[in-house]
């Protein structure tokens, strides 16, 4: 049968289907009226194909001869994520059933046709090890044979890899409920795989390795084997609960163009925070997710070690990070006398579940307000939010500003009037970011600031007469701030992205 006149389409099941089409009349084909998708520029083309998985873009390239050219363009494949069901084939277990596993052929066919464009390479947590392992050694042998060639001028696979994410399943359990965690560290023959790759990835410039949770041994042992291949190329580093438990990592003191270094409380040292006083590192993040010990300050370096830092490296910025689901859990409760001295740039609370005292909002506001750029408290809450000025958050956060002089950006997700977006505006003169949840705001000017605020009477009929108003408040502010303001809705909040690097 002839498969001349068709085309393919996706069922309900997101499978490919032929379907044979009628032939069109002469005079039907004159006053049809065709679309001019097909003639799209490469560069659209593009951008287009890279917000497409590998299947979405095949099913893509049988539309036309253009797509099908384009589904080959270099930018296309500049970023490869690898999932569990990756160039895989179904094949029968007779204990596990169907399984996907990963199919040789297929991802030796990839790499030979796209692998040298491939300049990110991401990781995804995946559960099947084998074809993880598989793919891994297989990068690292088509590697490794570019590499024994008497003419390396031309491009092979991994040459061009700039970038490696990798993310370790740490918790077996179910990993979105916070109360059952079952963590495993990787190891055995699946670090072996992954100490080749990086090594054969002579070119790399961020390394991101999240969750490992080796023990101190194999940990040391990776650092080790990373400085040795990687100590002059990295320019970002991402180290997040490289261990379970306390170990100092004193290897990050040694790469000579760090610019960025992300890390986990856990690898933390007076040392380690010494030795970075010496290198050329501008950003240190300090991350904690919720597989994290929750000791975080309890694990930070004194104070004397960070003014060291600062002697030798006065342009060291440190950006606090935390992940949290417990509501349980007690958030950067710094102690004066012992962390007063860290450079904060910026915090950053992404725990929905637990409500922040206000006592250590304001703690945050007088041991780092002179270096404070950005404070965000990121998340849609889970807690019960008052209605009553006594039990808000409103002063506590004008007093917060008005102790930041240099304060860029504010993410406030508690609720909150709009007289006080209102008078936090007119109090932060450097402030240029807001976001607040517009489902969360009031519309009133409550009378408890008239006795705390110490408002003139020109401020006070300011604020009464835009308070009442959305509209009327987007306006001011977006007057202050000087360009379009407006109050974000849940998507958006939840989905915003703040920018730490100012």
């Amino acid at each position: 049968m002839a498969m001349e006149n068709g085309c393919w389409k996706l069922d309900e099941d997101m499978k490919a289907l032929y379907v044979d089409l009628e032939e069109d009349t002469e005079d039907e084909k004159k006053d049809k009226d065709y679309s001019h998708w097909d003639q799209l520029p490469d560069i659209l083309l593009e951008e287009v194909f890279t917000y497409l998985n590998m299947r979405e873009r095949y099913y893509a390239s049988l539309v036309c001869r253009n797509w099908y050219r384009a589904f080959k363009l270099p930018y296309v494949w500049s970023t490869f994520t690898l999932e569990d069901t990756t160039l895989t084939r179904g094949k029968y277990n007779y204990y596990s059933g169907w399984q996907y596993v990963l199919d040789h052929m297929r991802t030796s066919n990839c790499l030979n046709k796209v692998g040298k464009n491939f300049k990110c390479l991401v990781f995804e947590p995946m559960m099947n090890f084998y074809n993880l392992y598989e793919f891994m050694n297989m990068i690292s042998w088509y590697s490794e044979r570019h590499a024994l060639m008497e003419d390396t001028s031309e491009i092979g696979v991994g040459t061009n890899i700039r970038r490696l994410k990798f993310t370790f399943p740490c918790n077996m359990a179910n990993r979105d409920n916070p109360e059952t965690m079952r963590l495993f560290g990787t190891g055995g023959k699946l670090l072996e795989a992954l100490k080749r790759l990086m090594k054969n990835l002579e070119n790399i410039k961020s390394l991101e390795l999240i969750d490992l949770m080796l023990d101190s041994k194999e940990a040391i042992h990776l650092m080790d084997d990373l400085c040795s291949s990687c100590t002059q190329t990295l320019s970002k580093l991402v180290l997040i609960n490289t261990t379970r438990f306390h170990c100092p990592l004193l290897h990050v003191g040694v790469f000579l163009n760090l610019e960025t270094l992300v890390i986990s409380p856990q690898n933390l040292h007076e040392d380690v925070v010494e030795l970075l006083g010496y290198t050329q590192l501008r950003h240190l993040h300090i991350l904690q997710n919720r597989y994290s010990p929750r000791e975080l300050v309890g694990n930070l370096p004194k104070n004397a070690s960070w003014k060291k830092m600062k002697m030798n490296n006065p342009k060291l910025k440190v950006h606090f990070e935390i992940e949290s689901k417990k509501s349980s859990d007690i958030v950067l409760a710094f102690d004066a006398h012992m962390h007063s001295q860290i450079p904060v740039h910026s915090i950053v609370l992404d725990n929905p579940n637990t409500q922040i005292p206000t006592s250590i909002i304001l703690s945050h506001a007088m041991y780092f307000g002179s270096t404070m750029r950005i404070y965000a408290l990121k998340g849609l809450t889970r807690y019960y939010l008052p209605k009553k000025f006594s039990k808000r958050i409103d002063e506590t956060l004008v007093k917060f500003c008005k102790l930041c002089p240099n304060l860029h950006t504010l993410m406030i997700r508690d609720k909150i009037s709009t007289a006080t977006l209102l008078e936090i505006v007119s109090s932060a003169k450097s402030l240029r970011r807001l976001y607040v949840r517009r489902n969360v705001v009031i519309k009133k000017c409550d009378a408890d600031w008239l006795i705390c605020g110490g408002w003139s009477v020109e401020h006070h009929k300011w604020i009464k007469d835009n308070c009442h108003s959305y509209e009327k408040t987007e306006n001011e502010v977006s007057r202050i701030l000087g360009y379009r303001w407006y109050m974000l809705s849940e998507k958006e909040f939840a989905d915003q992205s703040i920018t730490l690097h100012l």
